[in-house]
């Protein structure tokens, strides 16, 4: 299959990027260390920007890249886009032709963006993007040459953030990331029986949430008429606490984007729940928001 080479896009790169770069840099142990984190941060700032500008949303603060211990250990490069997943931004110095993987890289991504430095560090060239890959080569590497447009980048979150039809899901039909309640709860430590007594008609999917804290979405959809469905959303935390996150809000609006109805976790929350009807091809929204982090899923019945 050939390729065409993508239109490239450059990025200024404000102060304050520099600032985040040298803070960063300046934690590490090695000189090496420190330039390795220096183009990361300045990587994922630019890619950043370049969302911000499209008016994609993105948690800058939440990625590995901005966690002082997990920069320190690992080559990270990641940017959060809530409710799509994380992006990898790779530095790519000049008269390199491939982007090298690091081994620690987890197959989480949603895909990789090239991220071309000039000599004095003023702006960037984003070279293109490329999709998750799945490899046996050691290391692993993208060949600049085989990058796609940005375009493509930003096709997969417009898919990621559509309407999610529930109707689809009476005929089998679901989203990938929407999985039984069993596969996603398997490793919580309450384990399924204690979260779920679905009745017979119902139908049941669940979501991890990336908020910088893991929390788990579960839906229960039950027929009641040909016409109307009843819903059920609980939120429970996804990693090894107990106890939901203070101040967790779980907000639904209806399809002219009005608060229909919102809870919020206390300290000694476990999980949380809003409950609802729906008619045939009525609209909704469900926003879970922790601090200045938000995930806004999209639904027609």
């Amino acid at each position: 299959m050939s390729s065409t080479q993508p239109d490239i896009l450059s990025v200024p790169l404000p102060k304050n990027a520099h600032r985040w770069a040298e803070e960063f840099a300046a934690q590490q142990d090695s000189p090496q260390k420190g330039k390795q984190v220096y183009l990361n941060t300045l990587a994922v700032y630019a890619v950043h920007s370049y969302l911000k500008w499209l008016n994609v949303e993105t948690a800058l603060n939440q990625g590995d890249s901005w966690h002082r211990g997990l920069r320190a250990i690992f080559d990270v490069a990641d940017l959060v886009l809530p409710g799509v997943g994380k992006l990898e931004c790779r530095p790519v110095l000049p008269g390199e032709v491939a982007i090298v993987l690091p081994p620690s890289m987890t197959p989480d991504r949603i895909g990789y963006v090239g991220v071309q430095f000039t000599q004095q560090l003023d702006y960037i060239e984003l070279l293109g993007f490329s999709p998750a890959i799945a490899t046996t080569e050691s290391p692993a590497m993208i060949q600049i040459a085989q990058l796609q447009s940005l375009d493509a980048l930003i096709e997969i979150i417009h898919k990621r953030t559509l309407l999610i039809n529930l109707r689809q899901w009476v005929t089998g039909i679901f989203e990938q990331d929407w999985q039984p309640p069993e596969l996603v709860f398997a490793s919580n430590f309450r384990g399924i029986s204690t979260i779920t007594r679905p009745s017979t008609n119902s139908i049941s999917r669940a979501k991890v949430i990336d908020l910088g804290r893991q929390v788990l979405l579960l839906m229960q959809l039950t027929a009641t008429n040909s016409e109307v469905f009843d819903i059920r959303l609980r939120v429970y935390s996804g990693d090894n606490a107990i106890h939901l996150p203070a101040n967790l809000q779980l907000i639904v609006f209806d399809e002219t984007g009005n608060t229909s109805m919102e809870v919020q976790a206390r300290s000694a929350d476990d999980w949380m729940q809003l409950k609802f009807s729906c008619q045939h091809e009525e609209k909704f929204s469900v926003k879970i928001v922790l601090g200045e982090t938000s995930v806004i899923e999209e639904f027609v019945v």
